[in-house]
């Protein structure tokens, strides 16, 4: 996911666009983001500030993970907004608090941006993932799956300071 920025590094002031859609093969073994296979789709501006090139954009990908109530594999689209600034003069990277800088260098012609993309994808991604809003989940007494079948377990809450009561009622061998 590396960019072009030979001409755009050396000329203040100029601005392009930038927009490319990548492919799970394409991008290869480098990311450590489970894709699934529609592209990720970046949408974006290059901007020149006095040597420094400013990224900014969003990005659109698909990933694949496990519903969190119920375990089966799912497809979730991410959306994140993408805002980084680059420069190749050591004396232009500027501080932000603590060990944070404000500016990553850069060497050559060439701005690779998969790490940077990567860490705003996992910023963007949700809590929980579900593969489905009304997601019934597991049972808790049996695992059943129920939003495939229902079961016969009996879970109706029972308030813990009064479960010594059940107790009472059970039948006596």
């Amino acid at each position: 996911m590396k960019i072009k920025v030979d001409k755009l590094k050396s000329v203040t002031g100029i601005r392009t666009e930038l927009n490319f859609s990548l492919t799970k093969e394409e991008i290869g073994d480098t990311t450590v983001l489970n894709l699934s296979s529609k592209p990720l789709v970046f949408q974006g501006v290059l901007e020149n500030y006095d040597r420094t090139i400013k990224v900014t954009g969003e990005i659109t990908c698909f990933l694949q993970g496990l519903c969190d109530r119920c375990g089966e594999e799912t497809e979730y689209e991410v959306k994140a907004e993408f805002s980084e600034a680059f420069t190749n003069l050591p004396e232009k990277i500027r501080e932000g608090e603590g060990d944070q800088s404000l500016s990553h260098f850069f060497e050559g012609d060439e701005i690779d941006l998969l790490p940077y993309v990567e860490q705003s994808v996992f910023l963007a991604m949700p809590m929980k993932v579900l593969c489905k809003e009304e997601c019934m989940g597991l049972c808790p007494q049996c695992g059943q799956n129920l939003n495939i079948k229902k079961c016969s377990c009996d879970n109706t809450p029972i308030d813990p300071r009064l479960a010594v009561l059940g107790d009472l009622f059970k039948e006596v061998d």
